[in-house]
This record gives C-alpha cells, sequence and structure tokens, in this order.
C-alpha cells in the first residue's frame, strides 16, 4: 500500500504538456545530488519512448500546483521493474521519496498476476553514487546494492578515425522495413547471457524505430554473408549522440569487431555535427565492454549502483552472471 502523502501535497497523472516542468523539476534534483544534470525537455521526451504516462508515471504537485516529485518506471515482463523517482530539493525530508518507492512497489504488486508463474520478480532502482541520502531512503526500505554501472562518454574532436572491419565483415546502415526482424533477432542473441536483462521484446523494438527521430544511418549491421554478427544502434537526443547498442554476436568475438562498431557510431555522429556521444555499461560486464569503450577514447562521467528488492521469490533466470 501506497501511504497518505503529507497535508498540502496530492498524486497527479502526468502528460506530455508537463514535460518541460518535469524535466525542470528532473534538473534541479539531479544538480542538488549530483552538482550537474543533462536532463532537458527533449532528453525526458526521449526517455518517455514506450512509456504510457497514464499507466506508468506518477507526479506530486504542492498546494500552488508545483510539480515536486515525480516517478516513472520501465517494465520487463512484470518481473524486473526499474523505477526513476526524483524529489525537488525543497521539498525533502518530507516523507516523499518514500511514497514513491512504494508507488512502484504497489504498481508491480498490482500486476503480479501478469507475470509467469515460478518467476522470481523484483524492483529496482538506479542511484547515482554521489547520491547518498537516496542510497540510505533505500537500503532503509529494504533494497540491496547488487550492481555497478557505468555512463561514459567521449567528446569528438573532429573526425574520428575510420573503423577497421574484420575481414569478411560488410557494413551498411540498417534497413527500416527490411532488417527489423534480423536485427532483433540478432541482438536478443548477443546479449542472451548478459546479467539482469530479461528477453527483449518486439514492442519494445517497434518503439525505437517507430518515431520521426528514429535515424536509419546511425544503425550499423555487420554482415558476415547473410548473417549478422554485431550491430550499433544509436540516435541523437538534446544535440548529444546515445549508443544504445553495442552487440557482437558469440562467433564473431575477440576479432575487434565491437571497437569497429563503435568507431564507426563516432564517425556517423561527427557528420551529423555531434561532438559528445555516451553509453551506459555494466560495470561488470562479462564481455569486457568497459575497457573496450576505454580505448576508444571514452570516460567515465557518473557511476550508479543498481539497488534491487525482491517482492515474489522464484527462478531467476535473468540475473545471473552466465560465463561468456
Amino acid at each position: 500500500m501506497i501511504a497518505p502523502l503529507p497535508p498540502g501535497y496530492r498524486f497527479d497523472t502526468p502528460t506530455a504538456a508537463d514535460r518541460d516542468e518535469i524535466a525542470a523539476l528532473i534538473a534541479t534534483a539531479q544538480h542538488a545530488d549530483t552538482g550537474a544534470s543533462d536532463m532537458t525537455p527533449e532528453v525526458l521526451e526521449d526517455d518517455w519512448l514506450g512509456i504510457e504516462l497514464a499507466e506508468q508515471a506518477v507526479l506530486v504537485r504542492d498546494a500552488s500546483g508545483r510539480a515536486v516529485a515525480y516517478a516513472d518506471l520501465f517494465n520487463r515482463h512484470y518481473v524486473m521493474v526499474s523505477v526513476y523517482g526524483v524529489v525537488h530539493p525543497d521539498c525533502r525530508g518530507r516523507s516523499l521519496g518514500q511514497r514513491l518507492i512504494e508507488w512502484g512497489e504497489h504498481w508491480t504488486r498490482d500486476r503480479m498476476d501478469r507475470a509467469e508463474p515460478g518467476v522470481r520478480i523484483v524492483v529496482q532502482h538506479y542511484v547515482n553514487q554521489k547520491n547518498q541520502p537516496a542510497q540510505v531512503l533505500l537500503t532503509s526500505s529494504g533494497y540491496d546494492p547488487v550492481r555497478e554501472y557505468y555512463e561514459m562518454v567521449v567528446d569528438l574532436d573532429g573526425m574520428p578515425p575510420a573503423p577497421a572491419w574484420p575481414t569478411g565483415i560488410v557494413p551498411r546502415p540498417f534497413r527500416l522495413g527490411v532488417d527489423d526482424d534480423a536485427a532483433f533477432k540478432a541482438n536478443e542473441e548477443a546479449f542472451r547471457a548478459i546479467w539482469g536483462r530479461p528477453p527483449g521484446t518486439k514492442a519494445t523494438f517497434r518503439n525505437l524505430v517507430d518515431t520521426p527521430k528514429h535515424d536509419p544511418g546511425l544503425w550499423t549491421l555487420a554482415w558476415d554473408g547473410d548473417q549478422i554478427a554485431g550491430q550499433s544502434w544509436a540516435h541523437v537526443v538534446g544535440g548529444e549522440g546515445w549508443i544504445g547498442v553495442v552487440g557482437v554476436r558469440r562467433p564473431w568475438r575477440g576479432r575487434g569487431l565491437g571497437l569497429a562498431l563503435l568507431q564507426a557510431a563516432f564517425v556517423s555522429f561527427a557528420e551529423r555535427g555531434v561532438v559528445r556521444v555516451g553509453l551506459s555499461v555494466d560495470a561488470a560486464s562479462a564481455t569486457g565492454a568497459p575497457r573496450l569503450y576505454a580505448r576508444a577514447g571514452m570516460r567515465v562521467k557518473n557511476a550508479f549502483d543498481l539497488y534491487r528488492r525482491e517482492l515474489r521469490p522464484g527462478d531467476d533466470p535473468f540475473s545471473r552472471m552466465a560465463p561468456d
């Protein structure tokens, strides 16, 4: 259950019209927590792709109607729910953060019947390591830190070096409506053994490509004959580049394909005038991804701890460290 909000505060359902106000709230909270923020209305709009605001987000307003707390969530098969919440610095210490945590848990518990029977159900939060109050709050709420993640960035100075493709590999841009099934299946295979990642869905994939902002030229598929050996998926948001996927299928690993895909993305961004590129990576990736990205010139900008709480015990096929 969600305990009542303090007097003078109320829950509200966010809409697209609240975009600018919510983005400003998030930026203010991030500045207070870490001293910096990249949040803009455009970035928030990008974060909302695939989210039904009326169902998967909540807003808290004070007596004047000002937005003072916000959370949304990303749902994977109702067995892994990631909650992202912020509270305005002026309103902290009033249990609003606790109510957001409870909201995420209530949302998940209310939909347990939609999860696969016998599978473990968890709720999780990513917390910037500089945000100690959030760490304390989650720990006191029954959450444990289970993993570390990095946000890595690179500043492009002029045109990056051209990628050196392994012998036999032919890169080409993603062809919307032609390569969809092959790209989705190859990505699922490349990330099958990644810690904590449930299988993706066609619906999630479609959310990435069925948007006017999707630029197929920023998706590179590396072909070996009629097989996709690896691929990178990237896009521009808020004037900066973001690489969502760099995936190489197991038979083609250890040949420099991951580095080539990364460098190809850098070149594509530079051609579009983008000067900063970022991505997120598991710090303990079994494939050694952080080392690869560091060799490509990327550096750690932010470190996050993943805090997780189990709501239902069961089989845990998504959260084991599989050998690679």
